[in-house]
């Protein structure tokens, strides 16, 4: 079935169906099992720290799964931002990092999203620059997490950058209505 051009979406198969779905069972069952070692001592790191990044793993990669046999742009974007996610929530377990320097990467994640989705997307131009929009946008939040810049700097940044944003959009709206 055709859609607005961003995705052709193929509904799966009453075995595929069945298949995503016990992929995302084993994948909860493993979630769950990491979670079960973790309140038993047998992984030294608190339940507390690893249900995010366990359960977001596990949804995440059973979301990806889904897509990639679905070929669905848009359940990648969505797995790519579940996995990103996780991804920050695991780092400020295993690294020294916080999540006061660790939150440029959920600015970032609508953009990763976009990186997967591109593979099934019908429109490959949407993606790319909502890869740029939430790249830009990260990697100026990310000077201030990182201790480069003040907020104040950052919001001129900001403010700038959204300036910038809204000129290319009516200019492109101009050429594009002649």
């Amino acid at each position: 079935m055709r859609t607005d051009g961003t995705t052709d979406v193929l509904p799966l198969s009453k075995k595929q169906k069945y298949v995503c779905n016990i992929v995302m069972g084993a994948l909860l069952i493993a979630a769950g099992i990491i979670l079960v070692l973790a309140g038993a001592d047998v992984i030294k790191t608190p339940v507390r720290k690893l249900a995010a990044p366990t359960v977001l793993f596990a949804f995440g990669a059973s979301v990806l799964f889904s897509a990639i046999i679905a070929k669905n742009s848009l359940s990648m974007w969505l797995s790519g931002v579940i996995l990103t996610c996780g991804m920050t929530s695991l780092l400020a377990v295993v690294t020294t990092a916080d999540y006061g320097n660790l939150y440029p990467l959920y600015i970032a994640s609508p953009g990763i999203g976009c990186l997967l989705a591109i593979f099934f997307a019908e429109v490959k131009l949407s993606q790319v620059k909502g890869m740029l929009f939430f790249g830009v946008m990260s990697i100026i939040f990310s000077l201030q997490s990182s201790g480069v810049c003040s907020w104040g700097l950052t919001s001129g940044l900001l403010s700038a950058f959204a300036g910038v944003c809204v000129i290319l959009y009516a200019v492109g709206i101009y050429f594009r209505k002649g």
